[in-house]
């Protein structure tokens, strides 16, 4: 059967983001960076201008070739800032007509299609495919250890969202759209409410703002960059050798800055094992905007630390939204901190 027009316009808008991803080398760059698409730096590589402005009445709009230009407001969050530059981009790379956008779905090939302009439901499956590829849930999932069982659990998906940049909505349908998850699961999934997955996270400490989120780290994400904003909460979650005396050393989170919410230990009571570890659970609160390199000891008290001490560390990257003019990214091309 023949497709439909707008079938062929979302093949030809995801086969557009591939060809992007393939020319910039992202997969690669991606996974060995931390997790997330930086879509505001592939822009700059493209040699695209971008800007960030405090429009009111629109999210973002593209200037027509032979400008080439995209603008995106300073009044939403960083995942909307994300997914508008995305969606912008998607229209430039198709070389569409100038583009002014209110509303950005994110749902890719979801989004409904009755009357809608074509270049729009291209751009929004380009800047699907752009931020949240298969290969993306693939590098996380296994990164996590994660199984499909795992995936029909929405505190996983709202940490998953989290480490891809993206909304929790988006993350739901990009299961759909690329096949890792069937409707129903997702149907159930999006039934979840974020506000009581952060509210179990944060325990009685609750993010700054209502739109910030609350991390769950572990051993899993040694190594990683985390990129967040101010105002979210950090929960770490390591193993911890007390049979043996061993402690993280907690205070390295006050010496960068961080406030010590909770700091708590249990043990593993199903079955109860003697000399097993303990899990030791740190809820710690930015200082504002910063780029912090946490790195945790395991050491024993008594005695000095040395090399063969197990060292937990993560990049904390947590500017949040841009702000305004051009993206930190651009500067950071220029040689310039931001």
């Amino acid at each position: 059967m023949a497709r439909t027009p707008v079938e062929e316009a979302r093949l030809h808008a995801v086969a557009a983001a591939k060809r992007v991803h393939r020319a910039l080398d992202l997969q690669q760059r991606v996974v060995e960076a931390g997790g997330q698409v930086d879509v505001f730096d592939a822009i700059a590589e493209l040699d695209i201008a971008l800007i960030f402005k405090p429009l009111k009445s629109a999210l973002g709009l593209c200037l027509p070739q032979p400008l080439r230009g995209i603008m995106v407001t300073t009044e939403r969050s960083l995942h909307i800032q994300r997914i508008t530059a995305a969606h912008e981009l998607g229209h430039v790379i198709l070389e569409h007509r100038g583009s002014i956008d209110r509303e950005i779905l994110e749902r890719g090939p979801f989004g409904p299609s009755r009357g809608r302009d074509i270049q729009e439901i291209e751009a929004e499956a380009f800047a699907a495919e752009f931020l949240l590829p298969r290969w993306l849930y693939r590098h996380h999932v296994q990164h996590q250890g994660w199984s499909l069982a795992h995936l029909r659990n929405p505190d996983i998906i709202y940490q998953l969202s989290l480490r891809m940049g993206a909304s929790y909505e988006a993350t739901c349908w990009g299961l759909l759209g690329h096949q890792i998850l069937p409707r129903g699961d997702i149907d159930a999934l999006r039934k979840a409410k974020i506000a009581k997955l952060k509210l179990g996270l944060g325990e009685e400490f609750r993010p700054a703002d209502a739109w910030a989120d609350v991390w769950k780290v572990t051993e899993r994400d040694d190594g990683a960059t985390i990129t967040g904003n101010p105002d979210d909460l950090i929960r770490v979650e390591l193993d911890e050798a007390v049979g043996s005396g061993f402690r993280w050393n907690a205070e390295a989170l006050s010496e960068a800055g961080y406030e010590v919410l909770a700091d708590a230990s249990s043990f593993p009571r199903d079955p109860l094992l003697y000399g097993a570890p303990a899990r030791r659970v740190l809820i710690a609160r930015p200082p504002g905007p910063s780029a912090t390199k946490l790195v945790l000891r395991e050491t024993q008290p008594w005695r000095e630390p040395d090399d063969n001490d197990p060292v937990f560390s993560v990049d904390l990257v947590l500017h949040g939204k841009e702000k305004g003019g051009p993206a930190r990214a651009a500067w950071r091309r220029r040689g310039v901190a931001r």
